[in-house]
C-alpha cells in the first residue's frame, strides 16, 4: 500500500518522525538528502524508534541502544536479534510516498547459512550459554561459516534473556515463555548442536576440551563465553533454605517458587526479604520484590547505592526512589551471619542488628568463570587477557564477562559485565573465528530498571574528577557526565536520547571535553554529539 506521508520540506537532514501508511506506523528518516522508511518499532522490546536517536545513517533504540542501519534496516548492534523492515520511498514533486506492504513483518532476521559439513569439515565450539554465546552462534551463520557449531553449556537450555531475571521475571510481569532468545527449532534449522556438559579443563594451546564425565574433544576454533558466577559471603548460615543468589534461570525459578509459597502462607504483604548488596543485581531484585508487595531491606557495605559506579548524586536518587516504594536500607553495614532452623529467619549485621527475613537475595558481585582454563594469561580477578581482537591464543577467543580486553581510549585492561557488551563481543569474536578479524572498539552501554525509572549508561568511568549534571535530578529528567580531568568518559541518566547520542559519538571516535557538556540544554547536547 502506497501513501503520501510528508512533504520533502517536513524533515531536515538528520531528522526522523513516525508516519502512518494504511494505518500502520512507519519510521521516516532523512539522511544525506534522501528519505528512508523503516519499521517503527524495535524488535527487542517494541520501543518506538521515533523516540530514539538518529545520528549519521543509524538509528538507536531509546531503551537499550539496539542500532539499525537506516538504508537497509539491518541490525548493526544488539541487543535486538533481528533487523527492521525497509520500505520503498518515492518522491513526486515535493510529496514523499511510502509503499508498505500489508503483510510487512515486524522484524527481519539476517540471512544465515546452514550447516554443510560436506563443504566445510571444521568444528567450532562455543563454551557457555549466555549473551556472548548466543550472539556468536548467529554471527557465525551470518558470515556463512558452514562447518559444525557445537554449543557446550552446563545449563540444560538454549540461551535466554538473562537480564530479565532480576527485573520483569522476578517482578512477575514477564512469564517464563518470553525468556528464550530463540526457539529450539531456530537453532536446529541452523544446524547447531548442543551439549549439556560441564567443562573442567580447556587448554588454549592445544584447543582441547575435557568434560566432567571424562569425555574430551578438540576443535578448530573455540570461543570461551562462560560468563561469571555469583560471589558468596562466606558467613555462617549461608546454606540455610531461602538464601539465594540470582544468576541463572534455575536460580530465578527457585527464588520465585519460594516467594510464591511464602506469600501464600504469610500473605503478600507479610513476607519479608533482605537483599544483600546495593549494586545491579541487588537493587534490581529489591525493586522487583517490592513490586510484589514484599517488605524489603537492603544491606550494603557502601554508604550510598551505586556510588562507586554512578556517583553519589545518582546513587542517592536511586535510593530515594526505592524508599518511596517502601524499601528500607541498612547501609555501611555487613552481614555477620544468617539465623534460622532449616530456613533463614533472621539476618544478623556486624553491629548486632537483627533483621527479620523470610528470604534473602545475595547480590554482591560476580567473578569470571575461568577456573577450568589452563595455560592462559589471566588478570588478577580471573578474567582472560585477550587482544584487541578478543583472541586468547591462536584459534581461541573469549567474549563477555570472562574477557579482559584493552580499552580503546587508554589501552588499560578492561572487563565489562554487561549483556550488550557480551553480545557485541560475541559477534566480533565469531567473525574472527570465521576469518573476518577486527578490533573490538564498541562503547560499553548498559541499562538498569528501578520501578518506572530506567537509567542508561554509556562509556567507562572507573574514576572521575568531576560529575556534571544537566537537567533536573529531582524531577528524574537528567544526564550526568563523568569526567577525568578534561575528558568526558561516561554518561548516565534518564534522558536516553542524550545517552544514546553520547555513545554513538564515542563509537565514531569523538573525544569529548568538559566544555562540550557543561551547562548545555538537552537540544544542545544532541547537536554537539551529532557534530552538527
Amino acid at each position: 500500500m502506497e501513501e503520501r506521508v510528508a512533504s520533502v520540506h517536513d524533515l531536515r537532514d538528520g531528522e526522523m518522525k513516525q508516519v502512518l501508511v494504511g494505518g500502520k506506523k512507519v519510521l521516516l528518516c532523512k539522511v544525506d538528502g534522501r528519505f528512508y522508511a523503516l519499521g517503527a518499532r524495535c524488535p527487542h522490546w517494541g520501543a518506538s524508534l521515533a523516540d530514539g536517536t538518529l545520528i549519521g545513517d543509524h538509528v538507536a533504540c531509546p531503551l537499550h541502544q539496539s542500532l539499525f542501519a537506516v538504508r537497509s534496516g539491518y541490525m548493526v548492534e544488539p541487543p535486538a536479534l533481528d533487523g527492521i523492515p525497509s520500505f520503498k520511498v518515492r518522491i513526486e514533486g515535493e510529496a514523499v510516498f511510502v509503499d508498505r506492504p500489508d503483510d510487512a513483518p515486524s522484524h527481519v532476521p539476517a540471512p544465515m547459512c546452514t550447516c554443510q559439513p560436506e563443504k566445510d569439515e571444521r568444528v567450532f565450539v562455543v563454551v557457555g550459554g549466555g549473551g556472548a554465546a548466543a550472539a556468536a552462534l548467529e554471527a557465525l551463520r551470518e558470515v556463512c561459516y558452514e562447518g559444525r557449531i557445537v554449543l557446550v553449556s552446563d545449563e540444560d537450555r538454549w540461551p535466554y534473556d538473562r537480564p530479565n531475571l532480576s527485573k520483569d521475571f522476578l517482578a512477575g510481569t514477564v512469564e517464563a515463555q518470553w525468556l528464550p532468545l530463540r526457539s529450539a527449532k531456530f537453532y536446529e534449522r541452523l544446524g547447531i548442536e548442543r551439549l549439556h556438559k560441564r567443562v573442567v579443563h580447556l587448554d588454549p594451546t592445544t584447543r582441547t576440551i575435557v568434560f566432567e564425565d571424562g569425555d574430551s574433544m578438540t576443535a578448530d576454533a573455540i570461543l570461551i563465553a562462560t560468563g561469571a558466577t555469583p560471589r558468596t559471603l562466606g558467613v555462617p548460615g549461608e546454606q540455610l533454605a531461602n538464601v539465594f543468589t540470582l544468576r541463572t534461570w534455575k536460580d530465578a525459578e527457585l527464588l520465585t517458587a519460594a516467594l510464591t509459597n511464602l506469600q501464600e502462607s504469610k500473605g503478600r504483604e507479610g513476607t519479608r526479604a533482605v537483599v544483600v548488596g546495593a549494586s545491579f543485581i541487588g537493587m534490581e531484585s529489591a525493586a522487583a520484590l517490592a513490586q510484589r508487595q514484599v517488605a524489603v531491606t537492603v544491606v550494603a557495605a557502601q554508604e550510598v547505592p551505586f556510588a562507586h559506579i554512578l556517583g553519589e548524586p545518582v546513587g542517592r536518587l536511586v535510593q530515594h526512589l526505592h524508599e518511596e516504594h517502601g524499601t528500607r536500607f541498612a547501609l555501611g553495614r555487613q552481614v555477620k551471619r544468617f539465623l534460622g532452623e532449616g530456613a533463614v529467619q533472621r539476618v544478623e549485621l556486624d553491629d548486632g542488628t537483627l533483621l527479620e527475613a523470610d528470604l534473602v537475595v545475595v547480590g554482591v558481585g560476580v567473578q569470571p568463570a575461568t577456573d577450568f582454563v589452563v595455560h592462559a594469561e589471566k588478570s588478577p580477578d580471573g578474567g582472560l587477557i585477550v587482544s584487541d581482537r578478543l583472541e586468547v591464543a591462536p584459534g581461541v577467543w573469549a567474549a563477555g564477562d570472562v574477557a579482559t580486553y584493552p580499552d580503546r581510549w587508554s589501552g588499560q585492561p578492561l572487563r565489562i559485565e554487561h549483556w550488550r557488551v557480551a553480545e557485541q563481543q560475541g559477534r566480533v569474536a565469531a567473525r574472527a573465528m570465521a576469518g573476518q578479524s577486527e578490533p573490538f572498539t564498541a562503547t560499553p552501554f548498559f541499562w538498569t530498571q528501578h520501578f518506572d525509572v530506567q537509567l542508561s549508561y554509556a562509556g567507562v568511568a572507573r574514576r572521575w574528577t568531576e560529575i556534571i549534571v544537566n537537567g533536573d535530578l529531582a524531577a528524574r529528567d537528567f544526564t550526568a557526565f563523568y569526567a577525568e580531568d578534561n575528558r568526558v568518559a561516561a554518561a548516565c541518566g534518564t534522558q536516553t536520547d542524550v545517552v544514546s547520542a553520547f555513545a554513538l559519538a564515542l563509537d565514531r571516535g569523538r573525544q569529548l571535553a568538559l566544555d562540550d557538556v557543561r551547562q548545555r540544554t538537552r537540544t544542545d547536547l544532541l547537536e554537539v554529539f551529532a557534530d552538527r
